[in-house]
């Protein structure tokens, strides 16, 4: 028999050798890089039909069961393929709604698919700003809940609901949990390829976190500049960037140009070498600018394991400098309005009070005393309805006389132009006012995304948590319809369009006595220039295909932009704090703005309307 003290002698060494054993897993674990999140791009088959020989599916870049969080305000793209193998033409009908914080724009699209035939249709559905609850910084993800109504036939309907969910980021806790004040942790969604996670985890272990990185599939990457719409940020690879389709690559710098920001995971950052590759071509202080957006080269050399103790949780945190108003909450047009003179909507409410007092007394008391008084009861039957219909009446007229047809607004508009693509991204923001509207539909005359914002004389909570999404629908693309405007009301909206246009600023002659010329067909009524030295130039007025020489200034003779800046929404707070101060670029006031904003209900009298070109040069020597 063993005794208990050998026993014990033998069992003390093996604990001993597990403790240690299980010491070193915990510490290979803790040293393990984080997986980075899951790729949230999916596709799921919504009807199966074998008797009807009828499939479709939906796919999108973004997610449908979780979407990125990366995504903002702007359009996600729902792309569907309907394979219809019967004998009978296919119909299918696109319907969204919103979930609660979303606001959505809810197309209502038709897919026809012939018989034998296999179509592709890419609906969008709009995403609405993320808010802010009361104390607590939040962000606002969603999920894309879709799905085909039952039904025998060729005709079906499907309905897609953005669900928006909001989760807690931005303060740093302590270890009791309390929120710690003196640490706070800038967190930045964006999305990134596969290949870029994997780099970011082989150069700093542990960098992903599920809430703030998706990962989406570079191969599905819309081909339109609106399925890139709602991100912010994107990061890849310079191999993504080279296998990426031609007409995908276009749509991300269209996406750019309208205030997107690139990363670009590469190897080294010499400019002959990204010049081979495509990028857009560096400007006089080394940016690789597009419109109000930016291409940033980041070689694997910068991104260095930042010390254990440090405050940030971003990898790209001092690396790369990002532009003013990054994480920013949904727009306010309250300045924009007071700054063309529009106050608060008053309501007459001694008015009111004093016509409901005259109806009560005039359809009760005065009524059946004298109008179906002394045995005319009967006449109680037509005297109410009249009474009805001349209150009603004179209401209307009230409305009529007070406050007119149509309404008036303010409006400005940002024109980006790239002459390098020959297209000239718009950014634009309105208010209005509307007295009676005879119609509210209006037909969209160019691919553009349209956004409702808040409106603080309306009485909306500025907290986006809650407010009314309304109805704001497109259908198939060729007319907006719903709330966008109702009568004796205020609205506010941001928009956004890419156009083609050949339009640019040329500069010709020496630098000490340089000329202008405009290829833009709208009259210009005064440009500026700041040259690679930092000198500031004006002309004006300017017409297409005229030539005129540039005067010196200097910066105290500069438009005063406060107006057109002041309370602006945040896409314009980027791009003028990326291009203000950038040599080698031009501002141009275009002297009829009319003809360069994106149009929304002709109904509207633009009492205050400004639009502003801003681009690069292109020199022109030797001319």
């Amino acid at each position: 028999m063993i005794s208990k003290q050998r026993t014990g002698s033998l069992i003390l060494p093996g604990l001993r050798r597990l403790l240690r054993l299980a010491v070193a897993i915990v510490a290979l674990l803790a040293l393990a890089p984080v997986a980075p999140a899951a790729p949230v791009t999916e596709s799921r088959q919504l009807i199966s039909d074998s008797d009807q020989k009828l499939t479709v599916e939906v796919k999108s870049w973004l997610g449908l069961g979780k979407l990125a969080p990366g995504c903002f305000e702007g359009l996600v793209p729902l792309e569907f393929t309907v394979v219809n193998g019967g004998t009978s033409e296919a119909v299918i009908t696109v319907r969204c709604g919103a979930g609660y914080g979303t606001l959505v724009t809810a197309p209502r699209t038709q897919i026809v698919a012939p018989p034998g035939s296999t179509v592709r249709s890419t609906v969008y559905v709009g995403k609405g700003p993320f808010g802010q609850a009361p104390g607590v910084e939040y962000y606002a993800s969603g999920m894309l809940m879709i799905n085909a109504s039952p039904g025998l036939g060729p005709r079906r309907e499907i309905e897609c609901v953005l669900y928006q969910t909001w989760q807690p980021v931005g303060t740093a806790t302590t270890a009791t949990g309390v929120p710690s004040p003196s640490r706070t942790v800038e967190v930045h969604r964006r999305v990134l390829t596969p290949a870029a996670g994997k780099r970011l985890l082989e150069l700093q272990p542990g960098f992903s976190s599920d809430l703030t990185q998706s990962e989406i599939d570079p191969a599905a990457a819309p081909e339109d500049w609106r399925g890139w719409s709602t991100l912010r940020e994107f990061v890849l690879t310079d191999d993504d960037w080279t296998a990426m389709p031609t007409p995908a690559r276009r749509a991300m710098l269209e996406w750019i140009a309208l205030g997107g920001h690139t990363i670009l995971l590469t190897a080294d950052t010499d400019g002959e070498r990204l010049d081979r590759l495509g990028l857009p071509a560096r400007q006089a202080d080394g940016h690789r600018r597009v419109g109000a957006g930016e291409i940033i080269p980041l070689a694997d050399s910068a991104l260095r394991p930042p010390p254990p103790d440090a405050p940030q949780a971003d990898e790209f945190a001092g690396v790369i400098e990002r532009p003013a108003g990054w994480l920013d909450l949904p727009w306010s047009s309250a300045g924009l309005g007071r700054s063309a003179g529009f106050g608060e909507r008053d309501l007459p409410v001694a008015a009111i009070l004093v016509f409901l007092g005259l109806l009560a007394t005039i359809a009760g008391p005065v009524n059946i005393m004298l109008f179906a008084g002394r045995g005319r009861p009967s006449r109680i039957f037509w005297t109410t309805p009249v009474i009805s219909l001349i209150a009603t009446a004179f209401l209307l007229g009230l409305m009529f006389f007070r406050d007119g047809v149509g309404g008036a607004g303010a409006r400005r508009t940002l024109v980006l132009l790239d002459p390098d693509r020959n297209t000239m991204a718009v950014l634009q923001e309105q208010f209005s006012r509307t007295g009676i509207l005879l119609g509210r539909s209006f037909p969209i005359r160019e691919p553009s995304w349209m956004l409702p914002q808040l409106i603080d004389s309306a009485g909306i909570s500025t907290n986006g948590m809650s407010r009314s999404a309304g109805s704001f629908v497109e259908v198939n693309d060729d007319r907006r319809t719903g709330d966008w405007f109702s009568s004796r009301s205020d609205q506010a909206f941001t928009l956004q369009a890419v156009r083609p246009g050949r339009g640019r600023i040329e500069v010709l002659g020496p630098p000490d006595a340089p000329e202008v010329l405009s290829s833009v067909d709208v009259p210009l009524a005064r440009l500026f220039f700041l040259d690679d030295d930092g000198r500031w130039w004006k002309t004006g007025p300017l017409d297409a295909g005229e030539r005129r020489r540039l005067e010196p200034i200097g910066e105290g003779e500069l438009p005063d932009w406060s107006s057109f800046v002041s309370g602006a929404s945040p896409p314009f707070t980027r791009a003028f704090a990326r291009l203000a101060k950038a040599r080698g670029y031009a501002w141009a006031e275009a002297a009829v703005p009319r003809k360069v904003a994106i149009a929304t209900l002709d109904a509207i009298r633009w009492t205050s309307d400004a639009a502003w070109f801003v681009g690069p040069v292109v020199r022109a020597e030797g001319r």
